[in-house]
């Protein structure tokens, strides 16, 4: 896919001639960052995913995206660990979990999530800035532990998430019955459009006292799109083509990206407006979270929003709710495939007082146990990406690692699971996720309200995994709803 700035570049020329145009700027780049690129063995020792004279690797790059190098990469990478070079610079991919959990602990200074903001970057977190501004994945140093301290005492604390419990089961439950309306069953095309639809109106009201965040498919529509922007290799190639000719300053947007950007400010406008509707209706309620958050940092109770909590609600465009959705959707996937273990989550949700914060959140562990083997078994973001700063030695074992196959098996999160397992859906280190507590209670409360409202078949049991910028479905989740009485 050709990113709009592209589109424009070439909509008025001929066929041929915006061919010619593209493969030029494509050997162009090539040659002028053509400086280290040679035959010899980068990393000694580890497998290298061979390309092609000066490119490398980077038509691979550029005709599947980056979820597919990197599955090459790991094909190859038989000792957890692989490498191929892209034009100048050298990919390397680590998926053993020891060495994984070495780099992600690395401190800003060795291992950023950008790079260099003047040069070539493939980090999705360098088109991510200048399509939504700065945001907590852009800080580094003492700031990022203030803020990220914030996020945890909103977002990770038992306290928080209970105050944030009867919210979150209102909206399930509205959005549940939506599904069949006043009918007794329906024929739903894609279950994820349904679990994403339930994440970004819950945000809208826990943020803003706006429960129809998700109407009109404005947020839903925006959040893809930026996510496929940061994912895909286009606007990073074309980006630094027009750093080259100074055609545009380093870590600024381009203009099609400060088009976005516009369209972004415009929704978050439109929700603190609710908001600040809410705060007169409501003077005597209780903070929305982004009021908190904003409080939090600096702000006042009333007002325009602190820099944080304003770079927040750009972010949490497109951050946040498909992580929800998907969980809920793989769950269902997985759960419809294995009867016996259905059976025994709606034994235990049938045994349990679900309207209880407590009985959901940690008094239901096979509920715990399906939502985190799903999250084991397909995590949204399946693969981050660090620009390595500093030379440094990987000091991880290069032992090979012996991994099961990928059968979903509740049963090994009973009891918890121990630290040394390779599991790392929600990240690793000092930049984990930091929200995944309300993620999780989130996916849990539209996962029980479904199951207690509805017998769900799903349709098709062929399912596969989609290695995009986050871990999708191949295809739509079609699901058969029958209410229960």
């Amino acid at each position: 896919m050709i990113p709009d700035t592209l589109h424009e570049f070439v909509a008025d020329m001929s066929p041929s001639v915006a061919v010619t145009a593209t493969v030029g700027l494509l050997m162009l780049l090539g040659f002028l960052t053509f400086k280290s690129v040679s035959s010899d063995n980068v990393l000694p020792g580890v497998p290298e995913l061979k390309g092609v004279p000066i490119m490398g690797a980077m038509p691979i790059y550029l005709k599947h995206g980056m979820p597919q190098l990197l599955g090459k990469l790991i094909a190859i990478g038989d000792d957890g660990i692989s490498y191929a070079n892209v034009v100048n610079n050298v990919l390397v991919s680590i998926h053993d979990p020891a060495m994984v959990r070495e780099v992600l602990a690395y401190p800003e200074e060795i291992a950023s999530r950008e790079g260099d903001p003047g040069r070539m970057s493939w980090s999705p977190f360098w088109t991510l800035r200048r399509l939504i501004g700065n945001s907590l994945f852009s800080y580094v140093g003492p700031e990022t532990s203030h803020q990220r301290n914030v996020f945890i005492r909103e977002f990770n604390s038992t306290k928080s998430n209970s105050e944030k419990f009867d919210t979150i089961t209102e909206i399930a439950t509205v959005h549940a019955n939506a599904l069949t309306s006043e009918g007794s069953t329906a024929e739903v095309d894609d279950i994820k459009y349904s679990a994403d639809n339930f994440a970004i109106a819950l945000w809208g009201e826990i943020l803003y006292g706006n429960p129809n965040h998700h109407v009109g498919g404005r947020v839903l529509s925006l959040s893809e799109t930026i996510i496929n922007l940061a994912g895909n290799p286009w606007p990073s190639v074309w980006y630094s083509f027009q750093l080259f000719l100074k055609l545009v300053t380093p870590g600024e947007p381009t203009r099609s990206e400060a088009k976005l950007r516009a369209r972004v400010a415009k929704v978050v406008e439109r929700n603190i407006g609710k908001l600040e509707e809410h705060e007169r209706n409501n003077p005597d309620a209780p903070l929305k979270t982004i009021r908190n958050l904003s409080v939090m940092t600096g702000g006042g109770r009333t007002g325009p929003l602190s820099k944080f909590a304003s770079e927040f609600a750009n972010l949490n465009l497109f951050g946040g709710h498909h992580s929800i959705g998907l969980n809920v959707t793989w769950s269902l996937i997985d759960l419809d495939k294995h009867p016996e273990c259905l059976a025994k989550l709606m034994a235990e949700i049938n045994a349990v007082d679900t309207t209880d914060f407590t009985n959901v959140n940690s008094k239901m562990p096979y509920l715990n146990a399906v939502i985190m083997e799903s999250n084991r078994l397909h995590p949204t973001v399946h693969a981050t990406l660090r620009v390595i700063n500093r030379e440094i030695t990987l000091a991880s074992s290069k032992k090979p690692v012996v991994l099961k196959p990928g059968e979903f098996v509740p049963e090994r999160f009973l009891g918890g699971y121990k630290k040394d397992q390779p599991f790392m859906s929600f990240g690793y280190g000092p930049r984990n996720c930091v929200g995944y507590k309300f993620a999780i209670l989130a996916a849990k409360v539209y996962l029980v309200t479904l199951l207690k409202m509805y017998q769900m078949d799903v349709k098709d049991h062929d399912h596969e995994m989609k290695l995009g910028t986050l871990l999708e479905t191949t295809k739509p989740v079609a699901v058969k709803v029958s209410r229960r009485y």
